[in-house]
């Protein structure tokens, strides 16, 4: 194929092409690279958007970005590894308007580099304006049809991004930037990319979370279920194709791992079971031959040539088929879409390893016909739960916590205290941490007795639910010690804790008054002996906190450090007018 004009030809020459690391957000191994057009400015154009409407208006939209394709599948193929790579390419919406659009052109240039078709994933963007929704609909199945990768890029600015989801089931979708900036900092932001996540992924599309910048936006868009990432934070766009790394340390699970996900992890492994998957290309004959020599199979893990997870081939898809006059000579015609094996797959959630427990539980809840859910570890197929095993991991995640309960409290133990602080200082989270110690207990329960001793406790548990929100966590330490924990956020700030622990602080000393007797109230002490024996006057009950800032800027930067600053400053809190320990450093 020749281009019209010669200037373009050499425009091919000047332009170059850059590569940009797309990642698994769990393990940091590399996914794919995006190709992006470099040099549009050099030639005298503003944007590489202007430079397409100018193909556009001479006609040769489609022609010269066929050659496009082969320069950037040339440079794809000095990345060491690429074979195991994906190619995204991103393409104009407006290609099938030329006239000289046509069908295998991608196919032979993959063929003559030596890759497969599923290689390359082609990007369409809602952010260019999409004046025939048909044609963009027809766009998509025709790459489809080829058997190409689709994604859906810069989702959720444009008008049809969830009409195109509904017809067309891309394979992959990329949020736009706009939903992901400050994403740590925005609750409103963090809940509509959750809900994005779980209907991609309900709909069998992986979902990249595109252009981040900063650890604190990975972490919650690993959070919230996003599979792979892409950004400055993990790269920047490299046009030497040797700066490419097999795995980006930064991102892994090693440095972002969140404990109670490993036990919930061990969970998970002890009951997934592995069905040997078929892999997408395979003939239907194989898929039924299997079927056959093994009774018990129901269904069968469908995988690409990579062992990316696709979905599942239900035996029930298959009946129809299979016992219908002339069904097994249909499958066996190649020319029937009957003997075509992806067909027949069912869209599952898929979900990785390392997502916490919740969210996979929550995602197969959603799925109202999915008989369970596809397992990956760095994008790679490990085993299938069914929604049977599911019950009975949660079961036993609910035990694990039932067990660290306190019996008295119902609040969690010191198992899952510490799990939270761990969490919040592996993830560098903007939180911040209290301690909570009762002041002259052991007098009261001394001569109250343990019956009112558990009474007060309980009254305190009881402000603690009242007066602060569902987003805190509340922990019991044991004893008259408790924890408190919450993020940070533009609608939660420091002052703003502050604020409620001390009102947590003056109500409880105002409501511990009613435990006690008419004549202790009136004096506002008891009298009882001390620890020797001698008989002295203590004050009644109060509370005291420590409340402390942690973060990027905190000079406290582990559990231990904390423990320290908790135990020196509880001394400062009870001797402070408002009975707390502000630490903000």
């Amino acid at each position: 194929m020749k281009l019209f004009h010669p200037l373009y030809h050499h425009y091919l020459t000047v332009l170059d092409i850059a590569f940009q690391p797309i990642v698994d957000i769990h393990t940091g191994e590399i996914f794919g690279v995006e190709a992006l057009l470099r040099g549009t400015d050099t030639l005298g154009y503003e944007s590489i958007g202007s430079f397409f409407d100018a193909l556009y208006a001479d006609g040769i939209l489609y022609r010269f970005d066929v050659h496009l394709r082969e320069k950037v599948v040339e440079r794809f193929r000095t990345i060491s590894g690429c074979e195991n790579l994906k190619l995204f390419y991103n393409i104009d919406n407006r290609l099938s308007e030329m006239a000289d659009f046509s069908k295998g052109n991608t196919s032979q240039i993959l063929q003559r580099h030596g890759l497969d078709s599923k290689t390359i994933v082609f990007e369409l963007s809602e952010r260019n304006e999409i004046i025939h929704s048909t044609r963009f609909s027809q766009l998509i199945h025709h790459y489809k049809d080829e058997g190409f990768c689709i994604a859906i890029d810069d989702f959720g600015i444009g008008q049809s991004g969830y009409k195109f989801l509904y017809h067309c089931t891309p394979n992959i979708i990329k949020i736009d930037r706009f939903f992901l900036t400050s994403i740590d900092k925005d609750p409103k932001k963090k809940l509509l990319v959750r809900h994005i996540v779980q209907l991609a992924t309900l709909m069998g599309c992986r979902v990249i979370a595109v252009g981040i910048e900063n650890e604190q936006e990975l972490v919650v868009c690993k959070e919230v279920g996003c599979h792979m990432v892409q950004g400055y934070f993990i790269q920047y766009p490299t046009l030497d194709s040797t700066q490419i790394l097999h795995k980006y340390p930064h991102v892994s699970s090693e440095f972002l791992v969140d404990k109670r996900s490993k036990s919930d992890q061990n969970i998970i492994l002890k009951r997934l079971e592995y069905l040997d998957p078929i892999i997408v290309g395979e003939s239907m004959e194989s898929l039924l031959d299997r079927l056959k020599q093994d009774e018990e199979m129901f269904l069968v893990p469908v995988v690409d040539a990579h062992y990316h997870p696709l979905g599942i081939i239900h035996e029930h898809r298959l009946k129809s088929v299979i016992y219908s006059p002339y069904g097994r000579s249909l499958i066996q015609n190649r020319s029937s879409n009957l003997s075509v094996l992806e067909n027949y797959i069912e869209l599952i959630p898929i979900v990785d390893l390392t997502m916490p427990l919740e969210t996979i539980i929550e995602l197969l809840s959603l799925s109202e016909n999915a008989p369970g859910v596809l397992v990956m570890v760095s994008s790679r197929y490990i085993g299938y739960l069914s929604a049977r095993v599911m019950i009975e991991v949660i079961h036993e995640r609910n035990l694990i916590r039932a067990r660290d309960e306190n019996p008295l409290s119902r609040l969690p133990g010191n198992y899952m205290i510490n799990e939270y602080i761990a969490r919040t200082f592996e993830t560098k989270s903007e939180a911040v941490l209290c301690y909570f110690d009762f002041d002259h207990f052991k007098p009261y329960n001394d001569y109250y007795g343990f019956r009112n001793g558990d009474r007060v406790i309980l009254l305190f548990v009881d402000l603690m639910h009242k007066g602060l929100a569902q987003e805190y966590f509340k922990g019991h330490i044991g004893g008259d010690d408790f924890f408190l924990g919450v993020t940070l956020s533009k609608t939660k700030t420091f002052e703003e804790v502050c604020g409620e622990v001390e009102r947590v602080i003056l109500k409880f000393g105002e409501d511990v008054r009613e435990f006690y007797d008419i004549k202790d109230r009136e004096q506002g002490c008891i009298i009882a002996e001390d620890r020797d024996g001698t008989r002295r006057e203590f004050k009644l009950l109060g509370v005291s906190s420590v409340v402390i800032r942690v973060g990027n800027s905190s000079t406290i930067t582990s559990a231990e450090q904390l423990q320290r600053v908790f135990s020196i400053e509880k001394k400062t809190a009870k001797k402070a007018p408002n009975h707390m320990s502000i630490i903000d450093k």
